[in-house]
């Protein structure tokens, strides 16, 4: 039991530790797109701001607020701010492991954590100033919670209310309003919770009596603490039923999702297969000869684990955050993106691990077929993170903007569109004498009185104009059609950006045109458009 203990910690550090290095290589190179542009922005502020704040976003404030105070230890860089959420995503591994270990075996859980020590769509996002890791950390926690409250119902049968001990009260409900309070979407997790309990009350009832109170007051408690955020959520969620800029998604976007969570199509095939494997176990059973006497000879058969309630519960986990927002974006406004379904990765991860498990048997050559499939499985997680340290995923804030700040004149006014898209311009821009000009938002309707309104910042006697298009629309056209009555166009650099996608190759300039299966990621080129006073040919003529 020792050696078997001192093993598991031993191979749980060296996953912590290559986990860790996965997670910050490249971490601070590319440049901070928008939505990190907004993080960094927020976390800047006072904390009462940021709460005040949070009802115009669509996520709780809890993780701006951490990365307010740790901005203010290790700086607001791009590896300043990045560098928390890599901490978040390799805090995970070992977590999960725990998760796996409470719920199945020691065995699983080290594989469930080697595959999100390895995992391409984890490591994405523990190097996004985003939100998206600490709501994986927060999910497992609160489901290593939720599975010990579980036990504590299987082993005290007879006095339900004594559940509620200072430990058990305190860790459920703390671990899930951190989870109320992290993403929208992880609500869906914790109504996944609620299901299980409804399914395991109706095919255990003889165990109801024993497990409503406790649970009622469970909920209750969580319901009292969620309180204050809930009509900030209600508000929320009207102003998202008004218009929201999610397109519907389509069948092939639930395929994509799970090539997202695998993090390529080939490992996709693979996990997908073990998944399904994870209903399935390989029992071990004799023979037996005409005489009914057992030989040496054993034999293999399959059993369906349909009523597991443990792989109904990882069911439910991963059906909630997937399907119902995916059939809420068919009947109301569209709400579905796949790294907002990020809380249902670990349970893909564990139903895939418990799938690889299947595979452990007394047989050599199965054995071997699992070292193989988890040397596969590594080799290609390598790729696909060689391949997105080698391709420039996110806008290239800090080339265009170096760029301008070495080519335009002094005191230049520059416009840039979109609106939001001056916070990037400022955060990396080093000349102070350099006015940008955001254009409104596309909320306001770009009406000619307003085009002229804008089109009067730019001073009679400016000789030079620099607009900036980045996220374009409609908008953008028709201010560039305004400018060039008075302007000619003297240069057109455009720094583009990439995006991701499964088939053919990994990466591809965004302005390649075609249509392919499954595209994920896509971020936005920079132009920066240079216009000069026409009025300077019609001098130079009168000087020859």
């Amino acid at each position: 039991m020792c050696t078997r203990r001192h093993s598991t910690v031993s191979v749980l550090i060296v996953l912590i530790v290559i986990g860790g290095i996965l997670r910050f290589a490249d971490v601070g190179t590319e440049s901070l797109w928008v939505d990190e542009l907004y993080s960094y922005r927020q976390a800047v502020k006072p904390i009462h701001l940021i709460i005040a704040n949070a009802r115009y976003d669509v996520h709780p404030p809890t993780y701006y607020i951490i990365l307010h105070g740790w901005s203010a230890l290790f700086g607001t860089t791009e590896i300043g701010l990045r560098s928390l959420s890599v901490v978040f995503g390799t805090a995970a591994i070992p977590l999960l492991y725990v998760l796996g270990r409470d719920l199945f075996s020691h065995r699983i859980g080290l594989y469930a954590a080697a595959l999100l020590t390895f995992s391409h769509f984890h490591i994405r996002y523990s190097q996004e100033a985003r939100s998206y890791a600490y709501v994986v950390l927060v999910v497992i926690i609160g489901m290593i919670s939720f599975v010990r409250y579980l036990r504590l119902c299987d082993k005290n049968t007879t006095q339900p209310l004594r559940l509620l001990s200072h430990t058990t009260l305190l860790s459920y409900i703390c671990s899930t309003v951190l989870v109320l309070y992290s993403h929208f979407f992880a609500l869906f997790v914790v109504l996944a919770q609620n299901i299980f309990i409804i399914l395991y009350a109706y095919l255990h009832r003889e165990r109801l009596r024993h497990i409503w109170q406790s649970w009622a007051l469970l909920q209750f408690a969580v319901l009292i603490l969620f309180l204050p955020w809930l009509h900030i959520l209600w508000w929320q969620v009207r102003s998202v039923q008004r218009s929201f800029w999610i397109t519907e998604p389509s069948i092939w976007t639930l395929l994509e999702t799970v090539i997202e969570y695998a993090g390529s199509l080939s490992a996709a095939s693979i996990l997908l297969p073990c998944c399904i494997l994870a209903w399935i176990r390989i029992r071990q059973q004799p023979m037996q000869s005409a005489t009914h006497i057992q030989s040496t000879d054993q034999r293999y058969t399959l059993t369906f684990l349909w009523t597991d309630p443990r792989l109904i519960m990882l069911a439910l986990w991963v059906i909630c955050p997937i399907l119902l927002p995916y059939i809420l974006s068919h009947i109301s406004t569209p709400i579905y993106y796949i790294k907002y379904t990020i809380p249902a990765l670990p349970a893909f991860l564990l139903l895939a691990a418990h799938g690889l498990d299947a595979l452990d048997t007394r047989v050599r050559s199965m054995r071997f077929v699992l070292c193989c499939t988890f040397v596969l499985l590594g080799i290609l997680a390598l790729r696909d993170n060689y391949n997105d340290w080698n391709a420039l995923e996110k806008e290239p804030w800090k080339l265009a903007l170096s760029y301008l700040d070495k080519n335009a004149a002094p005191h230049s006014l520059v416009l840039v569109h979109d609106w939001y898209c001056a916070y990037n311009c400022l955060y990396y821009s080093q000349r102070s004498d350099l006015r940008f000009q955001p254009i409104p938002p596309e909320r306001l309707t770009l009406t000619p009185s307003l085009l002229e309104t804008i089109y009067q910042e730019v001073p009679s006697q400016q000789d030079q104009l620099w607009f900036i298009i980045s996220h374009a629309t409609n908008a953008a056209m028709r201010i560039q059609q305004r400018i060039e009555q008075d302007f000619r166009l003297k240069h057109d650099t455009t720094f583009p950006s990439r995006y991701r996608k499964y088939m053919v190759l990994d990466t591809f300039p965004l302005h390649t045109k075609g249509l392919f299966l499954m595209k994920t990621y896509l971020s936005h080129d920079i132009r920066m458009v240079l216009y000069e006073r026409k009025h300077h040919d019609s001098l130079a003529g009168q000087y020859r």
